[in-house]
């Protein structure tokens, strides 16, 4: 469980799909409507990497459970009570003393009484959860406060844990993410002028690249909203230029050629990631005994389309 406050009130925020699920039945018009993600292209700014294409264009939204039945009838008494979760003093309010200051408030459990820290979850899965929904999802025109017909909005990213909102469209069409310069196929990285003074131990310190208006060039600038998924989102790019770098002095590799190099890369990039989120993410989030059934048996409601790697 993490904590946020906004708007003057200290929140909730755990990792569960319950009182979601039940929320946007209630919120919902019928069955094929939902509140669906805003549009990026729109919000504070944001300058967000567009996708040209739909990487499979008969990839929609749709329900994980279209026979879910709404969480309550959709009266006004519901709506009413659905709007309170989130006032001050509501059920989701921890009452913090927010003048403490989030130093404190984060430092001093005592000043959180009403909202411990999960002894078994860092700050940090909180981040790596939005990361993940970044590379599953990503709407163009899907207004938050309007209703959208799942199965008429496309979905810009495939729905698998694979890097494409790291990737893009790979090197071929999208060529402002990489960096061919010493002749392998890696992802542009930014040194900060002036950081190995300040840095330990005189290490020099990275950042996204960014064009001059400071928008990071990246497959999905989504990735570039806080610091933390910022610098996760580097970390990725980092690693990939690693893995390329350890691939081309193994002898055995000598003779490939640059793009079966960065393919190699790209598939071990991916493994480490999807076995973070099997072996650490996944565990941590809906537990240890629901991933062992699901990998021994197998997914009940979700099938993913076998499709070969371009």
């Amino acid at each position: 469980m993490a904590k946020v406050s906004r708007g003057g009130v200290s929140m909730y925020v755990r990792a569960t799909c319950v009182v979601v699920l039940g929320l946007a039945g209630l919120l919902s018009g019928t069955t094929e409507q939902v509140i669906a993600a805003e549009d990026l292209s729109e919000r504070n700014n944001l300058h967000v990497t567009k996708p040209t294409r739909p990487r499979f264009p008969d990839d929609v939204f749709s329900r994980m459970f279209s026979g879910l039945p709404p969480f309550a009838p959709q009266t006004d008494e519901s709506r009413g009570q659905a709007k309170n979760l989130g006032v001050i003093r509501g059920i989701l309010d921890a009452q913090d003393t927010l003048a403490e200051g989030p130093i404190r408030l984060i430092t001093e459990p005592s000043l959180s009484a009403n909202n411990p820290n999960n002894p078994n979850m860092t700050a940090g899965v909180t981040f790596f959860g939005q990361f993940l929904d970044h590379d599953l999802t990503l709407a163009l025109k899907a207004p938050l406060l309007e209703n959208t017909k799942p199965r008429q909005t496309t979905n810009f990213r495939t729905a698998e844990f694979d890097l494409d909102s790291v990737y893009g469209d790979g090197p071929d069409r999208s060529p402002e993410l990489y960096d061919t310069s010493s002749g392998d196929i890696k992802f542009k990285v930014e040194a900060i002028p002036g950081s190995k003074a300040v840095s330990r131990l005189g290490a020099e310190r990275f950042d996204l690249p960014r064009d001059a208006n400071n928008n990071a060039i990246i497959a999905d600038s989504r990735n570039d909203e806080n610091l933390l998924i910022s610098q996760f989102h580097l970390a990725m790019l980092k690693f990939h230029n690693a893995v390329v770098d350890r691939l081309r002095e193994d002898p055995a590799q000598a003779n490939r050629s640059a793009k079966e190099i960065f393919r190699e890369a790209r598939r071990q990039v991916q493994w480490h990631y999807q076995w973070i989120i099997v072996n650490e993410f996944l565990p941590q989030t809906i537990g240890q005994d629901r991933v062992d059934e699901i990998l021994r048996n197998g997914p009940r409601f979700y099938r993913v389309h076998d499709r070969t790697q371009e």
